[in-house]
């Protein structure tokens, strides 16, 4: 092997073997956002520049704002370039996400004691006011670049077709995933302009229009651009499948990742209590956006903890043969009938609500009925224990 081969493929390695291996110290799901786009292995060249492109772009973006001022959302142009990453790999997201953060927590918001157009206001104001709202774009960026490709990939799996051959079963997939792209990317859309505004109303200022001007009026090119990027994403997966000259580096890169033998993770050391707190109190910033007092934020974060602590059986409900009967239907398909169900009430009782208020309080009250229609629809089977004498799997 030639010296740019082998640093070629140390890179390789580096990006998609070594990466997801060390990422299963820290967390069971967290490999499986590092393997996502492990399909682009089977172009090494791809595969091993790709990423520090990803990191790359993310950091000078953060870091410069091209083309916007305050937050990525005022950019068409960012808003594509992270389409486009997040639905190549997860992965790339990930490293999007990772570069993003650095530039624009670190190298951008240079000042910790400014809030707004006053100058030393003092640390803890800074943060309270302007830091922990980046965290909210973070998060909202996160999804687009990391969870959406997640989600899809995940949904997409649930439904199998084996009554067809091959290759038509994979098209039926391929389409189904692309739809899915399409379909989530369109939420998110939607949802951001609103969840985005603690980045404005948290430093005492009106939230510009330039804010949501692409979301709500050019988000059909965001949605197109990530349609046609999961397509091809759809028709390069396809390549690795049924061309083995083509899946061969790929099946090297699988058969190391096999070989690596499993590790207790950190997430499984702490204490699923304060796994479920942390995540109740990431969901309670995420929509900070739609607060009207604080009694919103104390009864959304007491809902979420509750609702995860059902679904690790940690607090015990009788749902009876409800979550057996719901593990019986595809995950997809619950989704959709939760979701039709969704917008129907909301339809109903949002459209003169609205209306007749000047807060989002009736959006989250919403959004807590959305939270426990998915909870019913997607309920934890309970863990059966192992009789006496047999094994535990």
């Amino acid at each position: 092997m030639s010296q740019p081969e082998s640093l070629l493929h140390w890179f390789v390695r580096f990006w998609w073997v070594q990466q997801p291996v060390r990422a299963s110290r820290f967390s069971k799901k967290l490999p499986y956002t590092f393997l996502d786009g492990l399909y682009l292995a089977a172009w090494p060249a791809v595969a091993a520049s790709a990423p520090v492109l990803a990191l790359f772009s993310g950091l000078v973006i953060g870091w410069w704002h091209p083309d916007f001022d305050s937050v990525f959302s005022e950019s068409l142009v960012v808003l594509m370039i992270a389409a486009i990453v997040g639905m190549s790999s997860a992965h790339l997201g990930l490293l999007f996400i990772a570069g993003f953060i650095f530039g624009d927590f670190f190298l951008h918001h240079t000042s910790w004691t400014q809030v707004g157009w006053r100058r030393n206001e003092g640390v803890f104001e800074h943060v309270i006011k302007v830091r922990l709202p980046l965290l909210i774009e973070y998060g909202l960026l996160y999804l687009l670049v990391v969870k959406i490709p997640m989600i899809t990939k995940a949904l997409s799996a649930q439904l199998r077709f084996s009554f067809l051959p091959l290759k038509a079963g994979f098209s039926v997939a391929a389409a189904l995933y692309v739809l899915l792209t399409g379909v989530l990317v369109y939420f998110w859309t939607q949802t951001v302009p609103i969840l985005i505004r603690p980045v404005f109303t948290w430093v005492s200022a009106r939230p510009p229009a330039e804010a949501v001007v692409p979301l709500q009026q050019y988000e059909w090119v965001i949605v197109f651009v990530a349609v046609v990027t999961a397509a091809i994403r759809m028709l390069l997966q396809g390549m690795t499948a049924f061309r083995s000259e083509v899946g061969m580096p790929l099946d090297r890169l699988e058969q190391e990742l096999k070989e690596h033998p499993p590790v207790e993770s950190l997430g499984d050391r702490i204490n699923p209590w304060f796994t479920m707190a942390v995540t109740a109190l990431w969901s309670v910033l995420l929509i900070a956006g739609v607060y009207k007092s604080w009694i919103d934020p104390v009864l959304i974060g007491a809902l979420v903890f509750v609702l995860l602590a059902v679904r690790q059986q940690l607090i015990p409900v009788p749902l009876g043969a409800w979550p057996s009967l719901m593990e019986k239907i595809p995950l997809l398909i619950r989704l959709v009938i939760g979701f039709t169900l969704i917008k129907i009430i909301s339809s109903a009782m949002l459209e003169n609500v609205m209306r007749s208020t000047n807060t989002f309080r009736p959006l989250l009250l919403m959004t807590a009925l959305s939270m426990l229609i998915i909870f019913l629809l997607t309920p934890q089977l309970p863990v059966a224990e192992p009789k006496e004498g047999e094994p535990s799997k």
